[in-house]
């Protein structure tokens, strides 16, 4: 039996808590204290506490699943990972779409258009929050496809905010991947639920929508054709796999290293809107 603890009460934190339920052989309890004798903690409380919520548990050599976005500025995120490479701690990233059946579908079809040439996305609700900017609670869910869909980090950003100054609830941005780019839509003010992106290649193009009936779409030469994919709840086979890697039974599956990408993509975004739209390099250590 793997016993969890869940740090956050907000209707996310319900759901989690609602789809561990659904797994065999887990239970889980509120928690606060590192003290307290779990296996391995979910954070899903407000975004801007992440980081400080994971630290003492890292710390305590307690794995933690870390809800999007990990930490909401590059400076957070680099405390996290060098406090869990110190302690050995694993943390996982909650990257949902990562496990989503029909976004790991549109990923293993990408190999079929030709060389990705291009790709956009639009994400979109109306629930603004205030602990963070649609940057960083939106642009994650694209973002962390990103490397799939070009097979190299993003080089340069530049971005805009369209409503809400340095602190958008709707943002325009535009990364490079050696040259292609990746033109990228997220709002708060949106009267539609939205989450799609789109991968032009050289020889066809492929959609992933994930709102839409027919989540996965293949079109050549003009004939659109919808791709099958699995059933399976994402939270569900996420949660599934942090709770494998605390028994051992697979390795991270969502690992700091692999969510880099992500976080420096997302920095750079924030420092473009807060320079008016600049060209800004995507910053590595070294």
């Amino acid at each position: 039996m793997t016993t969890l603890g869940l740090i956050g009460r907000g209707a996310w934190a319900r759901t989690i808590g609602m789809t561990l339920d659904s797994l065999p052989d887990v239970n889980w309890l509120p928690i606060t204290d590192p003290g307290q004798p779990v296996d391995g903690v979910v954070i899903a409380n407000r975004s801007r506490d992440h980081v400080t919520s994971a630290l003492p548990f890292v710390a305590a050599g307690v794995p933690c699943f870390v809800e999007k976005p990990l930490a909401t500025c590059l400076a957070d995120f680099g405390e996290l990972k060098a406090a869990a490479d110190a302690a050995k701690c694993p943390v996982f990233a909650g990257h949902l779409h990562r496990f989503n059946p029909a976004a790991e579908v549109f990923c293993a079809t990408l190999s079929q258009i030709g060389p990705v040439q291009s790709a956009s996305a639009y994400c979109a609700n109306n629930k603004p929050r205030d602990d963070t900017s649609v940057i960083w609670d939106w642009l994650p869910h694209p973002l962390s496809l990103a490397r799939q869909i070009f097979t190299s980090p993003a080089d340069h950003a530049r971005a805009n905010s369209l409503h809400g100054g340095n602190r958008p609830q709707h943002v325009r941005a535009e990364l490079s991947y050696q040259g292609r780019k990746f033109t990228l839509e997220a709002s708060w003010r949106a009267s539609t639920p939205a989450f799609c992106i789109i991968a032009r290649g050289r020889d066809a193009t492929l959609i992933f929508d994930d709102k839409a009936e027919e989540k996965v779409v293949l079109t050549r030469e003009g004939t659109s054709t919808p791709l099958a994919y699995g059933q399976e709840p994402p939270l569900t086979r996420e949660l599934r796999a942090f709770v494998d890697m605390i028994g051992g039974w697979r390795e991270n599956a969502s690992s700091l290293s692999a969510a880099e990408d992500v976080m420096r993509s997302l920095d750079a975004v924030a420092r473009s809107v807060s320079e008016r739209g600049a060209r800004v390099a995507i910053n590595w250590p070294g």
